[in-house]
């Protein structure tokens, strides 16, 4: 299972409270990881942040697409929240997900940004729901702002594997 956590417009943006500097130098290098996922076929997950100022408003902003580079085919999830981590209800239907593709729960790929916050936020999330997965992070697909090097200890503390 690959699971690519708030890779939207906004982190692009200098002027948004989101933008992460690094962010553009992972996008292809997450592209080749989807491409290898959608050709194993692979279950694939988006998350996207909407800040609870946006629920039910305007969600469908520029700013809080998925960037073109990654766009979701209509086979793949989009799942959709508003703090850091997917909600109880939705992390239910990623176990219900898993338990369909008996395979996917083996091993879960994360993937994307804010390491610190939600890369963190639903890496745990999702170990939390799917106890039995091995879990995993490629340090080439994440990015944050700060706290990288600690949220990596932090991750490991928690049996997530940190590639090398």
């Amino acid at each position: 299972m690959l699971v690519i956590v708030d890779m939207q417009n906004r982190i692009l943006d200098a002027n948004d409270e989101n933008y992460v500097p690094g962010a553009d130098s992972i996008i292809p290098k997450i592209r080749h990881r989807l491409e290898k996922a959608r050709e194993a076929g692979e279950l694939i997950l988006f998350t996207r942040d909407i800040p609870i100022e946006y629920k039910n408003e305007s969600e469908e902003h520029f700013d809080l697409q998925i960037v073109d580079e990654l766009s979701p085919l209509a086979t793949e999830y989009v799942f959709k929240k508003n703090y850091y981590a997917l909600p109880p209800e939705l992390l239910i239907r990623v176990r219900e997900l898993s338990e369909e593709r008996k395979q996917e729960k083996s091993r879960i790929e994360v993937t994307g940004v804010e390491l610190s916050l939600c890369v963190l936020a639903n890496a745990l999330a999702l170990q939390g729901a799917i106890p039995e997965a091995d879990f995993y992070i490629d340090p080439e697909l994440v990015d944050g702002n700060q706290l990288n090097e600690a949220t990596f200890r932090l991750l490991k503390e928690f049996n997530i594997e940190v590639l090398q």
